[in-house]
C-alpha cells in the first residue's frame, strides 16, 4: 500500500494528468465554496433572537459548521467528478506503470459518470443522516466518519476500477478476497478527502491511487 502512496504522489506531477488535475481542483473548489456559502447564507436568516452579540456567535459558529458540512459531504461530490476522468486518469497510469496489462473492457463514459452520480447520492444521503451524530458525539464523530466513508469509498473505487478487468461476479470474488485491504484503501482516500487544500486533488489521487492498489491486490493474489 505505501507503494501504492509512492506511485500516486509521483504521478501527481506527470505532465499526462497535469489539465486533468486542474480542472479537479477548481471543480473541488467551487463545490466547498458553494456548499460552505450556501448554508451559512441560510443561516443568516434564522440567526435573528435580536441579541447581538448572541447573533454575531449563532453567525460564527454556524460558518464554522457550513465548512465541517462542506468537508464532510465533499468526499461523495469526489466521486462524481472522478467518474468524468476514469478513462483518461486510468489510460496514463497504465501505459506508463503497466504496459503490458490485458486490455481493460470499454465501459462508456455516461456509464461511468451514472455510476459515479448514483453513488454521489447515496454516499451524500448516508452523510447527511450520520450528521447529527458527527456534531452531536464528540470523540465518536470522527469514528462513524471514518468507517463509514472507508467503506463507501473503498469499496465504490475498487469497483470503479475493477470493473474495467473484471465481470461482476470476479469483482464481487475480488472484493470478498481483499476486504480488508480496500476497507484500509478507503481509509487513505477519506484521509485525503478530509484534509484542507489537500482534498481538492481527490479526484484525481484517489482514482490513481486505486488503480496502483487493484493491481497490487490483483498480482498478489496470482503469486499465492
Amino acid at each position: 500500500m505505501f507503494r501504492s502512496i509512492c506511485l500516486t504522489i509521483v504521478q501527481l506531477a506527470a505532465p499526462s494528468i497535469r489539465l486533468i488535475l486542474m480542472v479537479a481542483i477548481v471543480a473541488s473548489s467551487l463545490f466547498i465554496i458553494a456548499i460552505t456559502f450556501g448554508i451559512n447564507y441560510a443561516l443568516t436568516f434564522l440567526a435573528h433572537t435580536g441579541i447581538n452579540w448572541f447573533d454575531k456567535i449563532l453567525i460564527w459558529f454556524g460558518s464554522m459548521g457550513a465548512f465541517l458540512c462542506a468537508l464532510i459531504l465533499f468526499p461523495s461530490f469526489a466521486q462524481m467528478i472522478s467518474g468524468l476522468f476514469t478513462d483518461r486518469i486510468s489510460n496514463a497510469v497504465i501505459s506508463t506503470y503497466y504496459p503490458n496489462l490485458t486490455a481493460e473492457r470499454h465501459i462508456p463514459i455516461n456509464e461511468m459518470i451514472g455510476y459515479g452520480i448514483r453513488f454521489s447520492f447515496l454516499s451524500m444521503f448516508l452523510n447527511i443522516v450520520a450528521l447529527p451524530f458527527y456534531f452531536l458525539l464528540p470523540g465518536f464523530n470522527l469514528i462513524i466518519f471514518y468507517i463509514l466513508n472507508s467503506y463507501l469509498l473503498g469499496r465504490e473505487y475498487a469497483e470503479m476500477i475493477g470493473l474495467r478487468t473484471l465481470d461482476k461476479i470476479s469483482m464481487r470474488l475480488f472484493w470478498e478476497a481483499n476486504r480488508t485491504q480496500i476497507f484500509l484503501g478507503g481509509a487513505i482516500i477519506t484521509t485525503i478527502a478530509f484534509i484542507p487544500a489537500l482534498n481538492l486533488t481527490t479526484p484525481v489521487a484517489a482514482t490513481t491511487f486505486a488503480i496502483h492498489e487493484h493491481e497490487r491486490l490483483r498480482r498478489l493474489a496470482f503469486s499465492r
